[in-house]
């Protein structure tokens, strides 16, 4: 069996790049629109598309432009005819190309156009013109691809699931005979109807990579030609909203990627919390832990705090064109009202709402990060606080025990000083000696130290006897301070584990 002959087939590029302007550099005006120049000469059309910017939020840019018409047409009539339009726009920020190259309906004496083999479309796409890597807007594109396939009468019945299967079958032809072999397919997305004819679409918004938009509409009523022709710069529009959506989850999905690096970052400042002894004094290798953390956090912070603001500047464009997005559906609505625009109304309610709310639990969820950083940073600042009053506080003590045995050494030395100018005679003990007034004096004092100074280191705690003898016993066991100005560490932990705990779901 052959293959089903098509009619009249088109290819529609709607491209978006973002305005670039400063006061050093000179715009972007000309960027994208040379790009179409470049697809017509592909064709040997040498026709330029000359624009002029003014002032407005959507502005017509084509100089050659008339009080009813803003598109630029070309045609080339040869062995292949060849006609087409160009339609250059600027939308607030975004400077738009809506190109058509097509095969005529009619030739110059006005008689209808054979049909032509699926294999057409391979014409109307020399050296990849119309791909994505050779227009690289910096918004995106999206391919229409559009073909009667029973010119001379509508199907009434064309959407029973025999003929869905015949349609999908050729529109995947339609698709593979236009994509170079070389390159890979869009992959099939899903189907609808959209003024009155099967429309099928190519491309996965959530596959960021590679993204390739292509649409296949296969025209089986004059009505869908006809309105196709009247909502063009309506679709330029919906388009351009729909791609700065895209672009702003992509974009964001490139910092949540950096920002998941740096919140690991900050869960490994609050392992160092983790780890530090509760019960006990720290000693010099926690302290330097502790240090080098102090000296690093604030930067963390800073760039950890960075990268939420740059999260968050994609949330407020999605949500924006979003908005505008719906805002042209509305109006599409209250022009046909009896007509199905199912098919547009999905990529809003499936897929934006989503990339919007994904967004927003991205922020929620990384929100807390600087909160456990800010948490980390009181705790060991008041771990350190009280680490220096223990220590303070036990070198007070410490010279009280020491100065009151060495006051009292010395009452108890003047005290028995007597004889002491008795020469001291260095020989063997012998029985009846006594010792001499210097030394007993020094013996007595040393008594004296211990003594008084065991009592004070008793009264202030610093010694106790309890059952064992415990030397500096503020050195093992930490006080427990009745008010403390900062939290306890292992309550800012149970906080931090039950955020860690709760991670939100990627979509």
């Amino acid at each position: 069996m052959s293959p089903p002959k098509i009619y009249a087939p088109n290819v529609h590029l709607f491209a978006y790049q973002l305005r670039k302007e400063s006061e050093h550099q000179k715009d972007n005006l000309k960027e994208l629109f040379e790009k179409g120049e470049n697809i017509l000469q592909q064709f040997g059309i040498n026709q330029t598309i000359d624009i002029q910017d003014k002032a407005g939020y959507r502005v017509e840019l084509s100089v050659q432009q008339t009080e009813d018409n803003a598109s630029i047409d070309f045609e080339k009539w040869s062995d292949s005819p060849i006609a087409g339009i160009a339609y250059p726009v600027r939308i607030h920020d975004t400077f738009a190309l809506a190109l058509n190259v097509r095969r005529p309906e009619k030739n110059e004496q006005g008689i209808k156009t054979p049909d032509v083999d699926i294999d057409f479309f391979k014409r109307l796409h020399p050296s990849d013109c119309w791909m994505p890597s050779q227009i690289n807007a910096s918004l995106g594109q999206t391919l229409l691809l559009t073909l009667w396939y029973t010119p001379e009468k509508t199907w009434q019945f064309w959407n029973s699931r025999e003929d869905q299967k015949k349609l999908k079958s050729l529109a995947d032809k339609c698709l593979r005979a236009f994509i170079p072999d070389k390159l890979d397919t869009p992959p099939f997305y899903r189907s609808g109807e959209l003024f009155g004819s099967p429309i099928f679409e190519y491309g996965i918004a959530d596959e960021l990579e590679n993204y390739c938009h292509v649409l296949v509409w296969i025209f089986v009523t004059p009505e869908t030609d006809k309105k196709l022709q009247e909502e063009y710069p309506n679709l330029v529009d919906i388009f351009c909203y729909r791609h700065k959506i895209t672009q702003a989850y992509k974009l964001s999905r490139s910092v949540y990627k950096v920002l998941s690096h740096s919140y690991k970052e900050v869960k490994a400042e609050i392992a160092i919390v983790e780890s530090l002894p509760d019960n006990k004094t720290l000693d010099s290798s926690n302290l330097e832990d502790l240090k080098k953390a102090l000296n690093r956090i604030p930067s963390l912070n800073l760039s950890y705090v960075e990268l939420i603001r740059d999260l968050d500047n994609y949330r407020l464009p999605l949500k924006i064109n979003l908005q505008n997005y719906e805002r042209e559906l509305k109006l599409l609505k209250k022009k046909y009202p009896q007509e199905d625009l199912s098919f547009l109304e999905i990529f809003a309610d499936e897929k934006a709402h989503i990339f919007a709310e994904q967004i927003q639990a991205d922020l929620d969820y990384f929100a807390n990060g600087s909160d456990l950083l800010e948490k980390a940073l009181n705790a060991i600042r008041g771990r350190v606080e009280i680490e220096q009053a223990e220590r303070d506080r036990s070198l007070e003590k410490t010279i009280q025990i020491l100065g009151a045995g060495l006051g009292a050494g010395g009452i108890v030395s003047s005290a028995i000083t007597n004889d002491i100018d008795k020469p001291l005679v260095i020989k063997i003990p012998q029985k009846g000696d006594r010792l001499h007034p210097g030394v007993t004096s020094l013996l007595f004092s040393l008594l004296a130290v211990i003594i008084v100074g065991g009592l004070v280191g008793w009264k202030n705690g610093k010694w106790k006897i309890n059952g064992k003898f415990k030397l500096f016993k503020g050195k093992f066991d930490r006080p427990q301070l009745a008010n403390p100005q900062n939290p306890p560490v292992d309550r800012m932990l149970r906080e931090a584990e039950e955020v860690r705990s709760h991670p939100p779901e990627q979509q």
